[in-house]
């Protein structure tokens, strides 16, 4: 039986994954604990069959393990919509709140939130939901820091960080905003972006975390 430790460490090793190379220290970051809890959670995942280790190539989940994770950031991202959507919260204070209930609720009541909701695609920060099949959708997409000047882009996720979330409603950055990337001033100022016709100096840590796609 998963406890919400276990599927804590779950999602988080599946995060770390879709970076890059999976470490203990991201794995420790992500969860908020000790690189010894990392060690000693490991090994319990590889009992359980939720994790593999190889000598070469390091830590993976199983197919098991990736089903595990794939459901509990299903159930948060379902959360964190009905959150905003039908009980009035705001989009930078439902990340706590959905980490908190995600381990409580049973298929069946994550089921009916679905449905409540019309079986969405995203979440309220743009982050694709997985299926109740356990699908990610593959979503293509790049920073603002790193489109092309003189180009058309919406925005299609945040990183769900409560401080990046006020800053960017407060410049009116919501997923399917369109904006206009005009550059980036020089010796590593802010970007220049147009927002509904309003010109814009971005932050580089928020052009790094604020994503998209190029329009045609």
């Amino acid at each position: 039986m998963n406890t919400p430790s276990i599927e804590d460490y779950i999602k988080a090793i599946y995060k770390s994954g879709s970076q890059g190379e999976i470490t203990s220290r991201d794995i420790a970051r992500r969860v908020g604990v000790s690189a010894p809890a990392v060690s000693k959670m490991l090994r319990r995942l590889v009992e359980l069959k939720l994790v593999r280790m190889h000598p070469a190539t390091g830590i993976h989940l199983t197919p098991f393990g990736e089903r595990t994770a794939l459901q509990t950031i299903r159930r948060h991202r379902l959360l964190e919509l009905f959150l905003v959507r039908e009980l009035g919260y705001h989009w930078d204070e439902v990340h706590a709140e959905a980490e908190r209930l995600e381990h409580h609720i049973s298929p069946l009541f994550e089921e009916r939130i679905a449905e409540k909701l019309g079986h969405p695609d995203f979440d309220p920060h743009g982050d694709p939901i997985p299926t109740a099949a356990g699908i990610m959708p593959n979503i293509e997409e790049i920073p603002i820091s790193a489109a092309e000047e003189g180009s058309t882009f919406v925005i299609t996720r945040l990183q769900d960080l409560p401080e990046l979330l006020r800053y960017a409603a407060s410049l009116e950055l919501l997923p399917g905003a369109v904006i206009e990337f005009l550059g980036r001033q020089p010796f590593g100022g802010p970007y220049n972006i147009l927002v509904s016709g309003e010109s814009v100096a971005l932050a580089p840590e928020a052009a790094e975390q604020i994503f998209g796609r190029t329009m045609a």
